[in-house]
């Protein structure tokens, strides 16, 4: 099986109160399969945006930063923040809220663009510029080292860091061996941790 940030999530992820971060991206495509697999789930969207600007209607979505969590301590069992911690200049502060709204044994997972990819090197070398962050959006990629300082200054401990399977050049996914050194070049870095 292709080892993607959706795969990820699916083989990590567990029933109870899952929130799912940053949820509206790409129409909600993933927190709509999350309400098909997850059934007898309770699960919850976090978002910047309005649901109804595109049209959806999910149960539990609430408007508002990651940044600012606005949960009661230990209340969900599982978070999900796909592709959302590059867009914060506080990701210190979001992971100590993530830890702070996760019950005792909840797990995060994660995903975020892998500074180290082979498709960021590649085009670092053969261009000569530095286009690391790439949308103007992101503040800040993170390395494998950087997850796990950020992750352990919150508390908690990280049971998978690894990356995507495969890197990205011209639109085309390459599909990258599971040896060193490519082991770790991926496009995102996937981490599940627990609290």
């Amino acid at each position: 099986m292709k080892k993607s940030r959706l795969n990820f999530l699916l083989e990590h992820v567990r029933p109870g109160k899952i929130l799912d971060v940053g949820n509206l991206d790409k129409n909600g495509q993933i927190h709509s399969l999350l309400l098909k697999k997850m059934t007898g789930s309770e699960i919850y969207g976090l978002d910047i945006l309005d649901q109804r600007e595109f049209g959806l209607n999910f149960p539990n979505q609430k408007i508002g930063s990651f940044e600012d969590l606005g949960y009661p301590d230990n209340f969900f069992d599982v978070i999900y923040a796909g592709e959302i911690i590059e867009h914060t200049w506080k990701p210190k502060q979001t992971m100590d809220g993530f830890y702070r709204v996760l019950k005792q044994g909840g797990i995060l997972i994660l995903d975020t663009p892998n500074v180290y990819s082979l498709s960021r090197i590649l085009r670092y070398l053969c261009k000569g510029e530095d286009v690391v962050l790439g949308n103007p959006e992101h503040t800040m990629f993170f390395s494998r080292a950087m997850i796990e300082n950020l992750l352990g200054s919150a508390g908690f401990k990280i049971e998978t860091l690894t990356t995507e399977r495969f890197t990205t050049m011209k639109g085309k996914s390459i599909p990258l061996p599971g040896i060193s050194p490519f082991g770790f070049m991926g496009e995102c870095l996937l981490v599940s941790a627990e609290k």
